[in-house]
This record gives C-alpha cells, structure tokens and sequence, in this order.
C-alpha cells in the first residue's frame, strides 16, 4: 500500500512540521474487516467457571487464609528461574495445560515469565522490560507511577494467597484459535488459580496471583499500549476479586474498563453504545459474543461518567461494596467523601442529558472533559409533524427523539406508566444550549423551534427497573427548507495524497421522509471532480457504495494559499433536488480522484474524533482495498472529508417521486440494526420477476414471510416489526432475513433487541 502524506495540515495557523506528519498518517487502518485482528475478551468462553469459583470461594471465606498460611514463604523468583505454569485453553473448552517458563525480569511488583517456546521469536527482552517499566513505573498518565500502583490507589489491594506482594505475568500464545486474522484473547486474570489445590476440582490451580498476556498476535514492542491496558484492565478483575466475589458483572467490568482509561489508555468502543442507548443498563449478554460488546461500551461509557462526576475515590467503595447493581451504587455514593446528595436515580438521570448534550458548560453533570466522547445517535426528525407513534424505553434506559428542521415545534408524549417516565427537552441553537423539564400527558411547545433552537432533542428515560415501558408521542410544527447533515464541525485542516483512481466518500444517515437537495464539497483547488449518489450497503468491505442514485459533479473556483482561510472560500455544489432523491435510508457521496494531488483537485478533510468513522477511502496502492485513514495509532480520531448533505421535507402538493430503476438485484444491509421494535429491510430488483423475503431464526426454522410475488425492476422497502407468520411476537435474539430473486439469494443477520 502506498504511504498516504497529508499535504500543507493546518492547526492554530501553523504548518505541522514533516516528521509530525508522517507520524499522524503513517497508518492506514480498516474497521475490523475480515483479514484483521483484534482483542476479545476471555469473560465470555469463561464465565461459567468464574461463576463456580466466585460462588465456592464466597461459601468458603476461610479458604484464602489458608492457602496464604501454607505457603510460609514469597516465591523468590530470580531471572532464569523456571516453572511449570497451568493456563486455561479457550479453544479446548476451558481445558487446563502446562506452559515451561523461565523467568525474564523481576520488578517491584511483578516477576515476568515468558513461554519458552516464544522466547526469541515472539517475545524479546525488550518486550519484557517494555512490560516490567508500564506495570512497576510509569503509564501514559503518569510518567512516576505504574499500573500496579495506580490501580492499587484506585480500586484496592490484590489478593495475596502465596505470601508473595509481587504479581506474576506470564507471557505467552493463549490457545484462543488465532490463526492469522480475526479476534484473539490478549489477557487474562482467572481466580480459579486463587484456590488451593488441595481443594475437590482444584488441583491445576497455580495458588499464586497470576496474569496472563498474550503475545501473538500481540506484538509487546510495536504494541505496548494494547498489552498493558489489557493488564490494568484485568489486574482490576484480581482486586475486585479480593473484596468481591458475587458482585454484578456490569459493574466489574466498568471498573476494568475505567482502570485502562485511569492509565491513560482509551476508552473502549463508545460507538457500540452510542447506536444502543436504549438498553437495559445493568445487562451482561455473556453468552452472545457479539452484543456482549455493547455492554463493554456501555459499562465502560457509564463508569467514565462517575470517574467525571465523583473522581476516582468513588471506586474503593464501589469495588468493596457487596451489593449488585443501583443498590451498590446508592450504598457507595452514601459512604462517598465529601457527601453527596444524589443517589444512582440522579446521576443516571444526568448521564442520559451529558451523553446527547456533553456541556460541561451548561451544566457539569452534563457533560464530559474526556477529549472524545461519542453522541448518541438519537431517532432524527426533518418534518416536525408527526403523527402518534407508540415506541417503547428500556428498564433503567433512554430513547433519544431528536428535531432538526421547521418551525414552532408542540410535542406531547404519553405513557399508561407515568411514573417510570424521567423526559428532559435537550434544545441548542444560535441562543444557546438548555434543558428543560417535560411533563408526561401536557404538551411541550418551543415556538423559537427553527430560530433560536435548531435541534430539540427529547430524552424520554425509564428509572424502573421492571420495564421496558411504552409511550405514545405526536407532534405538530411546520417543515421548512433544506437541514444540513454533516459530521465534521470544523473547518478543514488540510488535505491527503489520495492518488489518481481513488474514491473518497461519506455515509450519511437516512431520516424519514427525506428528499436530497444538494451536496457541497470543501475542494482544494480550481477544477471539478465527479462522482455520484449511492445507497450505503452497511459494510465497508467489500464496499460501502451501492445501487447508484445518481452522478453528480462538483467544481472549485479558486485555489487559496497556505494559510488556509477561515471561513473555507472554496465550496463545490451539487443541486440534485430536481432527482427527487429518496434520503429516507443511509446513503453515500463518492468522488474520485484524478491527477496528482499537486494537480488534480482533491477534498478537504478536518480530524474528528472516532469510530464510529464515516469517511472512507479506496486506495488503489499496493493493496486496492476499502480504508479507514486514522490520525493517530489509537485509531481514535481519524481525517474526515469535508462533504455537506442537504435533505429537505417534500411539503407541495402532487411532486411527484422520480423512480430511478437499478441495473442489478442487492439485498442491503437492515436498519436500524439491532432494532426494536422494527425493521426497514431494503433490496433492488434489477429484472421482473417472482421475489421472495423470509425471516429465519438461529434454527433455521422460518419466523415470517414479508414478500412473495412478482415484482418489477426498482427499489423497494420492507418494515418488519418483529412478528411472525401469525401475527406473534417473537423473541428477542439473532435472525436472518434471505432474499430469493431468480438466481439471486442472499441472506444477512439482524438482531431484535426488546
């Protein structure tokens, strides 16, 4: 692949010097496609057994004293020590085995093993020292303390069962079925080594505080950072364990996620949250690997919040606290110092507010001072009238109802559960940002709505812990002109070395009822460069761009000098209002490069936090594929194109819709997805002819029928609202929906989520 140089970047009106360059865009990065690899977590192949050991070493509390007083004495380990270690096998069912080991390095609170089988080939001694320096001295946020000690003044102290303060590593390849791509285990902290041998069950436990780190495919060198936030990560699980061992899992693992940040490393994927608010807050979907990554993002996201709000002294009494859930936070926030008056009802109250508006400004409990902090994606309304509509909030979750277009908004929501119901109005504009009470049955009126307050978001949250609870809402207000829709909010920075034959594009989200106006283009320079409209097909491999909704092109008229002037002078259109063109679903605009970029124009880009990414690239370098091109080596900012969307709400009477038939049959990715509690499934039909789309569960057992019968060439749009053959409501879970056209049959995943 061809190195990707950011030509003239622009920060505070200075030229970022070269080396400075080379390092913010000397990666290029996909989003996890299929030939990458990534960390997993060993919780979810494990649980059971962590589950059995925490509820036998709860019924035995004398068992860890007296594993500490049978080992009468520290281990004293000294480098080229050897042990025959036990790890557990991921892909051998949780089976134990025995690893040869020598010791590498001794620490102040660490003795480092290493795999023999790996020394000198996957593990080097400056991997080991790498490991030894960020556990015993310094992290990216404090350069005079390590992980062992900042987590110790954070959560705890470790148990100790081998009279031994040191902590043991053990380097090696986990037997997770890594085979060259896709997730491996990069850590593990298992306490079934905390209990004596001598124990029914027990007799491959190592009796000894031990961690584990992975060393294929993670690299110890190149990759320091993943390996030790995955050790403060895990060596939060060993203190939690020694204060709390039948503790919920969503608060212990948004201890370990907030340990990694209180490091200095990330956050966790705050995307997966942001696209599922509306969700239990305490729920641990363990035996789906999938989702389950969701629930990491929202613990992580809701424990960064009470690091912000209480500061990390809130943790101590957290992780000793032996209660589950609101009652375990209510107990620690009774115990906090200095007192607090607000209990979990408050603060989660405040949390739904801080993760639409994060303004600390505004308020601080609505907001964050963590640099990168993902919005929740809100359901988004370009015609402020809308008829009654019954949606559903999840126990001890939020639903966020946003309007950005129109005038003199009244908004009534209703619910036959009115007590459960905490509703905040969220309204920001030229005025300014407030947050205003909603009272549930009475309507809600902003006739500023479409002048000093250009976006009223409604956060309609459930504080009963026996939902999900339904509501019913309608609206009524004047749709008028054209939203701009964009993810960039600042000016452009620069621009990249895309070659000639590269495409460069953003995705936009569909809202209902939407009509694309016209499309602006930050360009670099006189000259046009052209491209088209796309359906977006939900995937950025094999390729986001989909059935073609129409060409565009877009031309600059002037090239400015460096500095680059703020406002940007220098803006390509596109008016496609005349196409009629559905923006009900997720779309893209791509352009393609041509020329060198000294030559060829080329568009702007800012630097954004991420993921979620939007702005994709296919480079046509050594390795033609589909990329995300990310700022730094966390991957989480990343150079977004500076494209504008402009939709608008059709309001005249008899426009009629322009139908542009597609060349070829696609079935497209569902949306939204996960969903609840429907569905828009979208497909083209490219000949006349007999069209089938059926619903499947994880059986294979068919659970609807949403088309059968002939249709013609075009475009086409099915809602399923989570019901079978029989009018039934199925189950929460994974399905699949299969398209059959003449020789054409595909077949995607969904999940429904009630």
């Amino acid at each position: 692949m061809k190195h990707v140089v950011l030509i003239s970047i622009i920060l505070t009106g200075l030229c970022i010097p070269a080396v400075l360059v080379a390092q913010v865009v000397g990666r290029i990065v996909d989003e996890r496609p299929a030939q990458s690899s990534y960390p997993i977590s060993a919780h979810e192949f494990f649980w059971k057994q962590e589950r059995e050991v925490d509820s036998y070493a709860a019924a035995h509390p004398e068992l860890l004293a007296q594993a500490r007083l049978r080992k009468s004495a520290a281990w004293g380990f000294i480098v080229g020590s050897t042990w025959m270690w036990y790890a557990d096998s991921v892909t051998g069912g949780g089976s134990r085995y025995t690893v040869s080991s020598t010791c590498r390095a001794v620490g102040t609170h660490c003795y480092v093993f290493v795999e023999d089988a790996n020394w000198g080939t996957r593990v080097s001694q400056a991997a080991v020292d790498a490991v030894v320096n960020a556990f015993d001295n310094a992290t990216p946020a404090n350069p005079a303390k390590g992980i062992y000690q900042t987590d110790v003044d954070t959560f705890g102290n470790p148990p100790d069962v081998d009279n031994d303060p040191k902590i043991i590593i053990l380097i090696l390849d986990i037997r997770d079925g890594y085979s060259g791509s896709g997730g491996y285990v990069a850590g593990r902290f298992s306490a079934f080594n905390e209990i004596p041998k001598s124990e029914p069950g027990y007799a491959t436990s190592n009796e000894a505080e031990i961690y584990f780190l992975d060393c294929n495919p993670l690299d110890l060198v190149a990759d320091i950072q993943s390996g030790m936030s995955t050790t403060a990560h895990e060596f939060q699980h060993m203190i939690h364990w020694n204060y709390n061992k039948l503790g919920d899992t969503f608060t212990n693992e948004g201890c370990s996620e907030i340990a990694s940040v209180v490091c200095g490393y990330p956050l966790t994927d705050q995307w997966l949250f942001a696209n599922e608010p509306n969700h239990y807050l305490f729920d641990w979907r363990r035996t789906d690997p999938t989702l389950v990554l969701n629930d990491y993002s929202r613990a992580a996201r809701f424990t960064l919040y009470l690091k912000e709000q209480f500061g990390t002294g809130l943790f101590k009494t957290i992780v000793s606290t032996n209660l589950v859930g609101s009652a375990r936070l209510n107990a620690a926030l009774a115990a906090y110092s200095p007192p607090t008056a607000r209990r979990f009802t408050d603060v989660f109250e405040d949390w739904t507010v801080a993760n639409y508006l994060n303004d600390t400004s505004v308020d601080p409990k609505w907001g964050y001072t963590y640099p990168t902090v993902t919005k929740v994606v809100p359901i988004v309304f370009f015609n402020p009238t809308v008829s009654s509509t019954t949606d559903s909030v999840a126990a001890i979750g939020a639903q966020y109802l946003s309007f950005r277009n129109g005038t003199s908004l009244s908004m009534n929501l209703s619910s036959a559960s009115p007590l459960s119901f905490w509703i905040r109005a969220i309204e920001t504009g030229p005025s300014g940002k407030r947050v205003l009470p909603v009272t549930l049955g009475s309507p809600f009126n902003e006739p500023a709505f479409g002048t000093s307050y250009t976006d009223v978001t409604f956060v309609v949250s459930d504080i009963d812990t026996t939902g999900p609870y339904n509501f019913t809402y309608s609206s009524t207000g004047t749709a008028s002109g054209a939203t701009e829709l964009k993810w960039d909010n600042i000016e452009p920075l620069g621009y990249l070395g895309n070659a000639a034959g590269d495409t460069v594009c953003v995705q936009f989200e569909g809202h209902s009822g939407a009509r694309l106006d016209s499309i602006r283009v930050a360009l670099r320079r006189t000259g046009s460069m052209n491209g088209g409209v796309y359906r977006y097909t939900g995937v950025l491999r094999p390729t986001p761009l989909g059935v073609k909704l129409a060409p565009i092109s877009v031309a600059g008229v002037s090239t400015p000098s460096s500095p680059f002037p703020v406002p940007w002078p220098n803006w390509g259109t596109a008016d496609v209002h005349s196409l009629n063109i559905d923006a009900t679903q997720p779309f893209v605009i791509g352009l393609a490069c041509t020329g060198t970029f000294t030559v060829g124009n080329r568009v702007m880009v800012t630097v954004q936090p991420g993921p979620p990414y939007h702005s994709y690239t296919y480079d046509t370098g050594t390795v033609p594929d589909w990329y995300v091109i990310t700022f730094n080596e966390a991957g989480d900012s990343a150079f977004f194109y500076v494209m504008r969307a402009y939709v608008s709400i059709p309001t005249a009477v008899g426009r009629e819709t322009v139908e542009l038939l597609p060349s070829s049959t696609q079935l497209l990715h569902n949306y939204p997805n996960p969903f609840n509690p429907s569905t828009n499934i979208s497909y083209t039909i490219g000949q006349r002819g007999q069209v089938t789309l059926k619903v499947f569960d994880v059986l294979g057992a068919e659970a609807a029928t949403l088309v059968s019968q002939v249709q013609d060439p075009g475009s086409y749009q099915i809602t399923w609202d989570g019901r079978n053959s029989r009018n039934q409501q199925v189950m929460s879970g994974v399905y699949f929906y299969r398209l059959e056209a003449g020789s054409f049959s595909k077949t995607e995943r969904m999940v429904l989520v009630r």
